[in-house]
C-alpha cells in the first residue's frame, strides 16, 4: 500500500468498493487493519459479493451497504438498489442514499438476496431497452426513414414513453 492510499483510508468516513468481484478479496484483505481502525461506512458496488464476505475480508463487523447502480447513472438517470447491514446507522443510510442518489433514483431493499433481483431488473435492464431501440431504428429504416430520423424518433419515443410511465397513476 502506498502512503497516499493509507492516508485517504485513515481519513475516510465512506469507502466505496468499486473493483471487479473476482479481485475483491485480494484488494480488501491488505486494508483490513486500516479499515478496522477507522470503521468507515463501506459501500460496495461489486455484484454478487455478500456482506458476510466483505466483512470477513475486512476483519469483522462493519457498516456495509451493498449497492447496485445501473449504467444510466452515467447521465444522472440511474436506478440504484441498496441493502444495509445491521451495523449501518440511520445517518449512514442517509449518507449512502445521498451519495448514490446524486446519479438517479435509489431504492432500499430489506433482504440482501433482493440485490440480485435488482441486478437482474435494473442492472441488466438497459441492455434490453437498447436492443428494442435498435430494432425500432432498423424497422424505421426498413420502412424508408433515413438513419438519423429513425434514431431521433425512436429515442424521443422511448424517452416520452418512460416519462409517461413515471408520471402515470
Amino acid at each position: 500500500l502506498d502512503d497516499a492510499l493509507i492516508a485517504q483510508i485513515q481519513a475516510a468516513d465512506v469507502l466505496v468498493l468499486a473493483v471487479k468481484p473476482q479481485v475483491m478479496a485480494q484488494v480488501l484483505q491488505p486494508l483490513a487493519d486500516l479499515v478496522q481502525a477507522r470503521r468507515p461506512l463501506i459501500i460496495s458496488i461489486a455484484a454478487g459479493i455478500p456482506v458476510a464476505s466483505l466483512a470477513h475480508w475486512l476483519g469483522g463487523d462493519l457498516p456495509i451497504v451493498r449497492a447496485m447502480p445501473n449504467t444510466p447513472a452515467l447521465v444522472q438517470a440511474g436506478a440504484t438498489g441498496l441493502y444495509a447491514s445491521a451495523a449501518v446507522s440511520h445517518e449512514q443510510r442517509a449518507e449512502a442514499e445521498a451519495l448514490l442518489g446524486a446519479v438517479g433514483l435509489t431504492l432500499w431493499v430489506g433482504e440482501e438476496r433482493l440485490i440480485d433481483a435488482v441486478t437482474a431488473v435494473s442492472g441488466s435492464g438497459p441492455a434490453y431497452f437498447f436492443y428494442v431501440m435498435e430494432a425500432m431504428v432498423a424497422a424505421g429504416e426498413k420502412l424508408g426513414l433515413d438513419a438519423d430520423a429513425a434514431r431521433a424518433l425512436t429515442l424521443q419515443t422511448a424517452l416520452g414513453a418512460a416519462q409517461m410511465a413515471i408520471t402515470a397513476d
